[in-house]
């Protein structure tokens, strides 16, 4: 998602990248549609009196924060992937067969967080309603918290869908936007450590260290080489 020198792409590129994009959106709908399914399900099985057993409970939460783990994981990639394609990162070790369509994944993680979204409508612990999932501040559960997930979401919306319009605003603003998935990125990072009930643990720890330290190693490296000369200026 955080390629802020995009490549000077060609009718072979644009033919590449097409039906990358389109497989971004079916992930996209297909986990969404998934999600809402299963999450209406599990929300009215439940609306009566009787508690919901503790084993679809537990199912749920693991739902939820496999969902949430996933999306976050997979932001990483996209984002370490258009930090070694900005940074200009050697070829020979990276092609960019491989970090374009690993940058390009952003769809995919969209579709997890909405899937994420749509199970915590059936957690009864936290009492997510529709509109504290996507309004800001209206969360009971650790407001702050959730709202940076929130906002995170929107930031990654933004970055992602601003491709299409990029040759109606130009490259200077294009590339303006793109900044915010610094931002989304860490927005997750603190949604994740400070909402998720097994943050603690070493391994969820571990998780959020590497991931965030590889995000900040690969930065300074993206402007280390921009400010030595080594990322060349793209065609507007």
């Amino acid at each position: 998602m955080l390629s802020l020198e995009p490549r000077k792409t060609d009718a072979a590129d644009r033919r590449t990248a097409a039906p990358s994009r389109a497989a971004g959106i079916g992930w996209l709908i297909g986990g969404s549609t998934v999600g809402m399914a299963l999450a209406f399900l599990l929300a009215t099985g439940y609306l009566q009196d009787a508690p919901m057993p503790d084993s679809l409970a537990t199912l749920l939460w693991y739902g939820v924060r496999a969902a949430g783990i996933a999306a976050y994981l997979v932001l990483w990639l996209s984002t370490v992937a258009g930090l070694l394609i900005s940074g200009r990162f050697p070829a020979r070790w990276l092609p960019g067969n491989v970090t374009l369509p690993v940058h390009e994944l952003t769809g995919l993680a969209l579709s997890l967080v909405a899937l994420h979204i749509v199970l915590l409508l059936g957690d009864r612990f936290a009492g997510f309603t529709p509109d504290a999932l996507v309004i800001p501040f209206r969360a009971t559960y650790r407001p702050l918290w959730t709202t940076c997930g929130i906002v995170a979401l929107y930031l990654m919306a933004t970055v992602y869908f601003s491709i299409n319009l990029r040759p109606r605003i130009g490259y200077r603003a294009w590339r303006l936007i793109h900044y915010f998935g610094f931002l989304a990125f860490v927005l997750a990072a603190v949604h994740g450590l400070a909402t998720g009930t097994d943050s603690t643990t070493p391994a969820m720890r571990l998780t959020f260290a590497v991931t965030a330290a590889s995000v900040a190693l690969l930065t300074a490296w993206r402007y280390w080489r921009s400010a030595s000369g080594g990322t060349r200026k793209p065609a507007r």
